[in-house]
């Protein structure tokens, strides 16, 4: 009795003794040395996950969230490989699928028909394919694809796309069927940013980039934003230097998506009316989401990079006569009156700058005049405004979810948060943003290392770092700070 309760202390019975299934010394010598060991490997990773700057992605679903991560991809890891590339195929022919799905599903409701009375057998070859959850792609599938989507009823209900649920790369994907369908296709770069795959599982990009000639490590998660996958956020707040937030500025005329894997791949429609009712905009939602973010303790010192996505797509329902003021007319006394929204020379300039086509760094702040006039100005007016919605939330001088309990302006005196204009799809456009975030993201580390390593003054008084001079961020100095914090934490 004394030898088991001795093993179950952690006690071991002595050799040749017991039997059975306690250790005997000599396993229980070799157990602590493994412990050991492993204690050694796990302090190890973590200091080499102290020198990796942790970023999360975060925004509703469908806000470019994967977009930039592949994005991410093609500018710091090579690329797609092409066995990769074939791998997205998959994904590719399931968004033509359920693109034309969704349209159909949309026609009965908007009341719709067909134009050619051919295409109905078409239209009833995809129901019944999705209802049997047949995935093959014959060539019987892409003729009928390729009817359906020549119908102008199909085109119609395109352009009201806006009062459905239909993924934005539908068009994309649609015009080009007949070169998904050979059996020499390869997807391209573009392909690959535009083919939409839900996130359901945390997933996370490591890579390397050179800064004053040294390499900085970053490790970026990326986590589902539909509603049922945002519990998992907290998972993943520990460490955390910046949050990329995306926030979709084309959402404003769009409500939520809900059961999205059931209602693309089954005709049913009662659960397309499920989608179908659903009344919350999309853009109410990325505000509330942001609001949450801005003010969670966990995330108080983490720094906010705030990208206004798909503003190609916003110019698109721009020119096809899509305002805001639709849904802010159906809150009143919400948001600040749109037609006062001013808009500086300044402002304008920064998001001609980010625009798909513009030749100067989004990443730059300069007074100067755009030479570009292909862009309509209730395009800039809606962007910028959009922008205001969020930077008011910053402030504390809007809140759209009024469960949240208003802080002081003190609670977020070390707390940031900056914006850029982004078209996600747009690699040169990215790849200018992504530069300049790396280094504000650098520079906020540096500062939240040496304030939480600051040391002590007389009396035991906490002694205030210094402010770092942006001139001195470098990665000799990011090398030097962890070296000191690894230092520290061995004490």
């Amino acid at each position: 009795m004394q030898q088991q309760v001795m093993a179950c202390f952690g006690g071991c019975v002595p050799e040749g003794e017991g039997g059975g299934p306690y250790l005997s010394h000599h396993e229980a010598k070799v157990a602590r040395l493994r412990d050991k060991e492993l204690t050694k490997l796990l302090n190890k990773q973590h200091k080499e996950d102290l020198k990796r700057l942790k970023i999360l992605l975060l925004g509703t679903g469908e806000s470019g969230k994967s977009t930039i991560t592949k994005q991410m991809k093609i500018i710091h890891i090579n690329g797609y490989s092409f066995a990769e590339r074939l791998e997205k195929i998959k994904d590719i022919i399931r968004n033509v699928r359920e693109s034309l799905l969704s349209m159909v599903g949309a026609m009965h409701h908007l009341n719709i028909p067909l134009e050619n009375a051919e295409s109905r057998a078409s239209a009833d070859f995809i129901l019944d394919q999705a209802a049997r959850q047949d995935t093959e792609t014959s060539e019987e599938f892409w003729d009928h694809c390729e009817k359906l989507w020549s119908d102008c009823g199909v085109q119609k209900c395109y352009d009201r796309s806006h009062e459905y649920q239909l993924i934005d790369c539908a068009k994309y994907f649609l015009d080009k069927i007949g070169e998904i369908r050979s059996l020499n296709y390869a997807p391209s770069d573009q392909d690959i940013l535009r083919c939409r795959a839900i996130t359901t599982s945390i997933q996370h990009i490591e890579f390397d980039v050179p800064d004053a000639g040294q390499s900085v490590k970053f490790r970026v998660y990326d986590v589902g934003g539909q509603q049922g996958e945002r519990k998992k956020w907290i998972q993943v707040f520990d460490n955390v230097v910046a949050i990329l937030y995306l926030g979709d500025t084309s959402c404003f005329d769009q409500t939520l998506r809900e059961d999205t894997s059931k209602s693309r791949l089954i005709e049913s429609l009662e659960i397309f009316e499920q989608v179908w009712n659903n009344s919350k905009s999309r853009l109410i939602e990325s505000l509330e989401i942001f609001e949450q973010v801005w003010n969670n303790r966990f995330l108080r010192p983490v720094s906010i990079l705030l990208f206004l996505n798909k503003i190609d797509i916003l110019a698109e329902k721009i020119a096809k006569g899509r305002s805001i003021k639709d849904l802010l007319a159906q809150h009143p006394g919400v948001f600040p009156d749109y037609d006062s929204c001013p808009v500086s020379s300044n402002e304008r300039i920064e998001f001609m700058d980010a625009f798909p086509g513009g030749t100067e760094q989004t990443t730059k702040r300069r007074s100067r005049s755009s030479s570009r006039t292909d862009i309509n100005p209730e395009v800039v007016k809606t962007a910028v405004y959009i922008k205001n919605l969020f930077t008011r939330i910053v402030r504390g001088e809007l809140s759209i979810n009024k469960t949240i309990q208003p802080h002081p302006k003190e609670w977020h005196q070390n707390h940031s948060c900056e914006y850029f204009y982004t078209c996600a799809v747009d690699t040169n456009n990215v790849k200018k943003v992504l530069e300049g975030c790396r280094t504000l993201i650098i520079r906020k580390h540096l500062e939240s290392v040496i304030l939480s390593c600051g040391t002590s003054g007389r009396n035991g008084q906490q002694r205030a770092p210094e402010v770092i001079p942006e001139m001195t961020i470098s990665g000799h100095r990011y090398a030097v700070v962890t070296a000191i914090v690894l230092a520290i934490e061995e004490q």
